[in-house]
């Protein structure tokens, strides 16, 4: 009979977006499969809203991680980004459409769900982790609105919902040095570096505390 492995941590990041193909979120997260343990589940979603809709509650049912992080691209940030804070709402242009064409206006994401949902990540041992570590990183106060801050506020209403002690949170991430195409105004971060800092962001989670809301600084690392 196999051995029962408890899974710590799902992590998972995004398919082709607009010009982005691939997204370095799904190849950040690849990189993260092919060195991490058995206890590390990672998964790589579509850019649709629907499918975010029903694969991450499905998923957070099913395996009932100690940890969900979600990992995607943000163009144009020049660090690495935790995010502080998931708000209840869903708002993007036909300009940015979802692989499914779907585009939407201020709708919530949950009719009767909260506000928002703070990060229950260790945020400030994320944060000196990376400090100490020399990867550029900050606390962001905004995940946007668009499949990002949707899937981070659907899987940490989903943990509560299930009655999970869950850490939930969200990672955003620079473009890599390759698909830069305006180096003049377009910020980069290598895959290395950005490979480092997700490794220490699940390290942070390991020999945390489940269920610790962030209430500290809002400074940069």
């Amino acid at each position: 009979m196999g051995r029962f492995i408890q899974v710590l941590a799902v992590v998972h990041g995004f398919g082709p977006f607009g010009d982005f193909d691939p997204n370095p979120s799904e190849l950040l997260v690849r990189s993260l499969a092919e060195r991490c343990g058995p206890d590390i589940r990672t998964e790589v979603l579509p850019v649709s809203l629907d499918r975010v809709r029903t694969e991450v509650p499905k998923l957070m049912e099913e395996i009932r991680p100690q940890v969900w992080l979600g990992v995607g691209l943000a163009a144009g940030r020049t660090a690495l980004a935790l995010e502080a804070v998931a708000v209840n709402l869903a708002d993007w242009p036909e300009g940015a459409a979802d692989a499914d064409g779907v585009s939407i206006t201020r709708v919530p994401i949950a009719s009767v769900g909260s506000a928002a949902h703070l990060t229950t990540l260790p945020a400030e041992a994320i944060l000196t982790a990376w400090r100490e570590g020399g990867i550029p990183g900050y606390l962001s106060q905004t995940a946007g609105s668009y499949l990002c801050n949707f899937s981070f506020y659907t899987a940490a209403e989903a943990a509560r919902q299930l009655g999970l002690s869950c850490m939930v949170g969200f990672l955003h991430v620079p473009l890599l040095p390759e698909l830069v195409t305006q180096p003049q105004q377009q910020p980069s971060m290598s895959m290395a570096l950005q490979s480092a800092g997700l490794d220490l962001v699940i390290e942070a989670c390991r020999t945390a505390d489940a269920g610790g809301i962030y209430l500290g600084s809002s400074d940069e690392a």
